[in-house]
């Protein structure tokens, strides 16, 4: 086993995905042989960065937690776009926060903001 933290982790988000780990069903689900889910389940090999974006899209995990272990488990959902206004669902929540600050507080709020994206 060359990659044991690989094959750990990779069995891990498909449980936490709640998909089958049949050999059969995950080779059909990533469009890979019987045979790669078999190395990868058991660390023998490691995807391909084109494959490992397909398994942390599938898994809802991001790859450089299935592939190095660092970051985040889970991946973060994508801020969602309002196209009539051109604002991100984030945008939105952070306009609604600075509106609900005192005067004082929306001017720290905004030099803040103004330093970081700067």
């Amino acid at each position: 086993m060359k990659h044991p933290g690989f094959a750990k982790r990779f069995k891990q988000a498909v449980a936490s995905a709640g998909i089958s780990d049949s050999q059969k069903g995950l080779s059909k689900l990533l469009g890979v042989s019987e045979v790669m889910i078999w190395s990868y389940k058991n660390g023998e090999k490691l995807p391909r960065m084109a494959m490992a974006v397909k398994m942390a899209e599938t898994f809802n995990t991001t790859v450089e937690w299935l592939l190095q272990g660092t970051g985040n488990a889970v991946r973060e959902p994508a801020a969602q776009y309002d196209a009539s206004t051109g604002n991100s669902k984030t945008h939105q929540d952070l306009a609604q926060l600075i509106d609900s600050l005192d005067e004082s507080e929306q001017k720290q709020a905004l030099e803040l903001l103004q330093k970081h994206f700067t």
